[in-house]
């Protein structure tokens, strides 16, 4: 079972491996990496907080609880929306490469606002 620690480890590795596919030109993979980033930093705190993770649904919930706790949630309800369109686009291949781009960065800028209102502490 995959611990909160690993989750983070995975979650900052993923968000590094998403530029490096968008550079490479793979925006099936950059869209991916990126929403992975997103869904382990969410489960870390789930874990953490012993939220319910084990589904799409509960990893949409848990992110909106966190946002809440965000200086502007909405702006970065948005940002979960950008990253939700990054996973479908993995699917369905969508997005042009403005729209990945934009979307990897709305996804890094969530991540960060989580991460500065210390959502990964228990």
């Amino acid at each position: 079972m995959t611990t909160a620690e690993r989750h983070r480890e995975i979650s900052d590795r993923f968000l590094e491996q998403a530029y490096v596919e968008f550079e490479g030109g793979d925006l099936l993979q950059a869209s991916e990496k990126a929403w992975g980033a997103l869904a382990h930093y969410v489960n870390a705190v789930a874990k953490m907080r012993d939220w319910p993770h084990s589904t799409h649904r509960d990893l949409n919930l848990n992110a909106s609880r966190l946002i809440q706790g965000t200086d502007d949630a909405s702006a970065h309800r948005q940002q979960l929306l950008a990253a939700n369109a990054l996973h479908a686009n993995f699917y369905q291949d969508f997005l042009d490469e403005d729209s990945v781009l934009d979307g990897l960065n709305a996804t890094g800028s969530l991540l960060t606002a989580l991460k500065a209102v210390g959502a990964d502490r228990p």
